[in-house]
């Protein structure tokens, strides 16, 4: 198995890179992460702290060309050494009433996330960040898109997998900024960041035509949209899944509407940063009834 060590990181996505590594379709990659500190966990030094949001890559894949979509399947997530919450100054729900930084270091033990409480809360780590290379100049940190990005996506847990479009020769795919455990919205600011290793399968699906970031996890099968203001962002999130429905699935309008607000859910992955990402999430024992 290969694997890419997290020394290969990257915070700027650039279309005339070189990969770190080029892989065949459907070979599986052992992929080291930083967490989004870098490894900073001195309480002092995160209290001033910026996110920094290094992703691991980029990954290339033989033969991918834009048109192209890469799958790309979570096999395990192992979250490694401590965790770090921070609530960031200027960001979260609540930034004007919390204006300071505020560090916690968070143990991983036995399963479970134990905050300096004693409070234990069920691992769950997801890959916050994944992503192809778009067309032009992109960092990793804050943002998301067509090309998946910063999702911050608490579902994209082992299990799962993902559909991004290919807009650049290889691919180039990243990960990177995963979270031991993390709510949606994230309302203080981060989730519970941490370094791991995370088993990958990557396939190159030809032709696919993609027009966004797709997943299937262990309960839900996900659209993800994204914008500059969560109203017109949500409706398309809501509008992707109705006609993922009707295009893929054979459904009636009228009936796949229906079942998007009898079974499905609009969510926030997290708000108060220049692009938001949001997720329409339909149930999959809906979906698979559907054939």
């Amino acid at each position: 198995m290969k694997h890419l060590g997290r020394e290969h990181h990257v915070y700027v996505l650039e279309p005339e890179s070189a990969p770190a590594i080029t892989i065949e379709s459907g070979e599986e990659l052992m992929v080291e992460t930083w967490d989004a500190f870098v490894g900073e966990r001195d309480p002092l030094v995160l209290e001033a702290s910026l996110l920094k949001g290094p992703a691991t890559g980029p990954i290339a894949v033989s033969e991918a060309e834009p048109g192209d979509a890469l799958k790309v399947e979570f096999l395990s997530i192992t979250p490694k050494e401590v965790a770090a919450h921070m609530v960031m100054p200027g960001r979260g729900f609540l930034a004007e009433e919390f204006p300071e930084g505020y560090p916690t270091l968070i143990q991983l033990d036995a399963g479970d996330a134990v905050l300096p409480s004693g409070i234990r809360i069920p691992l769950m780590p997801s890959m916050g960040l994944v992503a192809t290379t778009p067309t032009y100049r992109q960092e990793t940190a804050t943002d998301s898109g067509p090309y998946g990005g910063d999702i911050d996506m608490k579902e994209l847990v082992a299990g799962s997998t993902m559909y991004l479009p290919v807009f650049v020769p290889g691919g180039m795919l990243v990960l990177g900024d995963c979270h031991a455990v993390v709510g949606d919205g994230a309302v203080a600011g981060t989730g519970a960041e941490c370094s791991a290793d995370t088993l990958i399968r990557v396939t190159l699906e030809k032709g696919m035509n993609l027009q966004g970031p797709r997943a299937l996890t262990p309960d839900y099968f996900v659209v993800l949209s994204y914008g500059d203001d969560l109203g017109p962002a949500m409706k398309q999130a809501v509008r992707s899944m109705v006609d993922f429905l009707v295009k893929e699935k054979g459904m009636a309008p009228y009936d796949a509407y229906t079942l998007c607000s009898l079974a499905g859910d609009v969510r926030v992955s997290r708000t108060f940063r220049p692009i938001s990402p949001v997720k329409m999430m339909l149930s999959r024992n809906a979906l698979e009834q559907l054939g």
